[in-house]
């Protein structure tokens, strides 16, 4: 623990560090875009994928493997986006679109690569998940999951600049952030999602992961993202640093819009959604 007072992140600091992560927030960007306007089609994602010759060429791989089993190979974008639609692949694009962020473990915050990444993905199952049962908005639950951890990667960045001590192995995430930096990482992921210029809306459900009250008018949402944060803790992808941060809690689950009886349920099918999501990605 640090024996003077932490100093916060300045925007200098925030854009060094940020200048440091994979850039990704273009195509999640686009596609947030798209997924808003109620006049969007397949066509409009088509077109967002195409742009990305990387990206192209992911879905096309796993619109051919043996993971979806389409009768015959497809040969372009349009013709993938097709046969596996809008929602899936949303998915695929908001996964393979981030997935380079987690490519590195980071070193000052102490989490694996893999774990994070597997968390991540529990997260954003999860959020989806709940957000069928509630009849939320389940694009944008999904997107929320995937892009929370984004606070962590900035300020592994900002902690290796700084020369901090790296997080010990018994140290909760909270205490090392608040202690060398006067914040969380879910705080400091809203302002990186700012300064990528996504819309306040997404910045501030991912705020309120810890606190859902923080959100402001995206309590709800928020709720959400933390109930999943729960549900990744019980299918074994919780983080290292974060234990008992995430305990089911009646008035948690309620504010979120799932009924406490339906928890349960809700646990069950997001296990089956994420091994069906780790199966596919795992041939990307």
């Amino acid at each position: 623990m640090s024996s003077t007072a932490p100093l916060p992140l300045t925007e200098a600091e925030l854009a060094a560090a940020v200048a440091e992560v994979p850039p990704v927030s273009a195509v999640l960007q686009r596609t947030l875009v798209v997924l808003s306007d109620p006049h969007s089609d397949l066509d409009d994602i088509a077109r967002l994928v195409r742009a990305e010759t990387a990206l192209a060429a992911q879905v096309l791989r796993l619109a051919n493997s043996a993971f979806f089993a389409l009768a015959t190979p497809v040969g372009s974008i349009d013709e993938a986006i097709q046969r596996l639609g809008f929602a899936e692949v949303h998915r695929i694009v908001c996964a393979l679109g981030s997935r380079q962020l987690f490519q590195r473990s980071l070193t000052y915050v102490a989490l694996d690569a893999t774990a994070l990444w597997h968390h991540t993905l529990a997260v954003a199952v999860s959020a989806e998940t709940i957000a069928t049962y509630t009849r939320g908005d389940r694009s944008l639950a999904y997107l929320a999951g995937i892009l929370h951890p984004v606070g962590l990667v900035a300020l592994d960045r900002a902690a290796q600049a700084r020369k901090a001590p790296p997080r010990a192995a018994d140290e909760s995430l909270p205490d090392w952030e608040a202690s060398h930096f006067g914040t969380d990482n879910a705080a400091l992921a809203a302002r990186v999602l700012r300064h990528w210029k996504f819309p306040d809306t997404i910045a501030a459900i991912v705020s309120g992961r810890y606190l859902p009250g923080a959100a402001g008018d995206q309590v709800g949402p928020a709720s959400v993202l933390h109930v999943a944060s729960i549900l990744a803790e019980k299918l074994g992808a919780g983080l290292a640093g974060e234990k008992g941060l995430f305990l089911p809690a009646a008035d948690r689950i309620a504010a979120s819009g799932l009924h406490w009886e339906e928890f349960g349920d809700a646990e069950m099918d997001a296990a089956q959604s994420l091994q069906r999501t780790r199966a596919m990605l795992n041939l990307a």
